[in-house]
């Protein structure tokens, strides 16, 4: 089925000096859904919230939270499944999985979400265990990881407090992974585990992010369901074949979100390969991928750097196990007239990417209680903001190490608002947000 796959490699520089010694040069690799596959109907939706409903989510947050999930349950569709756990010291199925069906059922689930009140302590795994259990209902689940096509599944989590048994939440992320449910996991308010939440995002093949204000829950619902309506190409990977005597030294996706990709172990005969999981395709959006890299000295001439092979299905379609592969030639050359600037986007991404790496990295220095270096890390990647012109997320970074600076510690907010706000290069507030019914 042509067409239905866009794929463009660019270069940072097409062309590059004849040098003596190694050189760094970047590929963006851009993938987006096709027009023969943008214009389809959705694909059917299998969707579990599982809430905190602990104590200290009493008042505007309760209150907000009954508010967005009933906004999701008027963005589904009739043929889509929903089912909702809340929990606080125990968990409790509020309905089990099922399809929204008609408007009378709509309003029963409405009612039902609406008797959610606050109370008790927080206990998020078994919570999360019990959703993917409802999740599983609607799938065909085999012993592979990423099997289920044809629909599209999501798990999403939001709490407000410290919970117990942090290690069994992972074991609950590596599970959703195993089966294909990426976790869309949510902190709101101050009292909550960033970093556990991000790497139950990150371990599930899914996201994690701050809610600032309960306002902003019923954004982020609707968010989630956007993203999940919009699926049109899934079990996306890629595999990155470099030529002799080139290396990889880095592999990012840069969009929607920054984060540092892990190779999985590369194919028989292929040591040098490195293969990506990138699950799903948004339409409008897709994905793009930044690849540092390292290649060496060479006489004049143009050479294959690397081949880019994409796996990926199409449901609308019934087409599994697609294939698309295109060769990344660079130039090298002995006229400097010849010599391309490098790009400039390109640029300015390796330079948001240079500023997400400090930021992650300032934060492992506070946890090891590494101050000084935590503090020296933030000031470079505050360099890289300021020529960015990101000037929001750069205010709390200079606030932050100000605190730091007098022996203070980092607040919760700025915390959570860096570890978040600086692997996003699109911002929450600048996507198009969900309509009412």
């Amino acid at each position: 089925m042509p067409g239905e796959l866009n794929i463009q490699a660019t270069l940072s520089r097409n062309s590059i000096p004849v040098m003596n010694v190694e050189q760094l040069v970047y590929c963006l690799l851009e993938l987006r859904p096709g027009e023969t596959v943008s214009t389809g109907s959705n694909l059917p939706l299998n969707l579990c919230l599982v809430l905190d409903r602990s104590g200290s989510m009493h008042g505007s947050k309760i209150e907000s939270l009954r508010d967005a999930c009933s906004l999701v349950l008027d963005m589904l569709q009739p043929h889509d499944y929903i089912s909702v756990i809340a929990f606080n010291s125990r968990n409790e199925i509020v309905f089990p999985s099922q399809q929204i069906r008609d408007e009378s059922r709509r309003s029963e689930l409405k009612a039902q979400i609406n008797r959610l009140r606050a109370d008790g302590g927080t206990n998020m795994a078994p919570a999360m265990e019990a959703g993917l259990v409802e999740l599983r209902k609607q799938m065909s689940v085999s012993e592979s990881p990423q099997v289920n096509v044809g629909q599209v599944n999501r798990l999403v989590l939001l709490t407000d407090g410290i919970t117990e048994k942090e290690k069994r939440c992972l074991e609950q992320a590596d599970q959703a992974a195993h089966i294909g449910v990426p976790i869309t996991a949510l902190g709101i308010g101050k009292d909550w585990n960033d970093k556990l939440m991000q790497t139950i995002g990150e371990r599930s093949g899914g996201e994690a992010d701050y809610v600032s204000t309960p306002e902003k829950i019923r954004q982020h619902f609707a968010r989630t369901v956007q993203q999940m309506q919009a699926v049109a190409v899934q079990r996306v990977s890629l595999n990155l074949r470099p030529s002799l005597g080139i290396d990889i030294r880095n592999t990012f996706r840069v969009f929607p979100l920054i984060a540092r990709l892990q190779p999985a172990t590369s194919p028989a005969g292929a040591d040098r390969a490195q293969n990506v999981f990138l699950g799903e395709l948004e339409r409008g959006n897709g994905q793009s991928v930044l690849v540092e890299f390292v290649v060496p000295a060479r006489p004049a001439g143009s050479y294959r750097i690397a081949q880019i092979e994409i796996e990926y299905d199409v449901p609308q379609a019934n087409l599994t196990g697609q294939r698309a592969s295109l060769d990344v030639l660079l130039t090298y050359s002995h006229d400097p007239a010849n010599v391309s600037p490098p790009d400039a986007r390109i640029m300015n991404l390796v330079e948001k990417v240079s500023a997400f790496k400090l930021q992650t990295r300032a934060l492992d220095d506070l946890e090891r209680g590494n101050v000084q270096a935590a503090t020296q890390k933030l000031r470079g990647a505050l360099t890289h903001l300021l020529n960015q012109g990101d000037t929001e997320l750069a205010a709390t970074v200079e606030t932050e190490i100000a605190n730091l600076e007098k022996g203070r510690m980092m607040t919760s907010e700025g915390r959570k608002t860096i570890r978040f706000e600086s692997g996003k290069t699109v911002r929450l507030s600048q996507e198009s947000g969900a309509k009412d019914r």
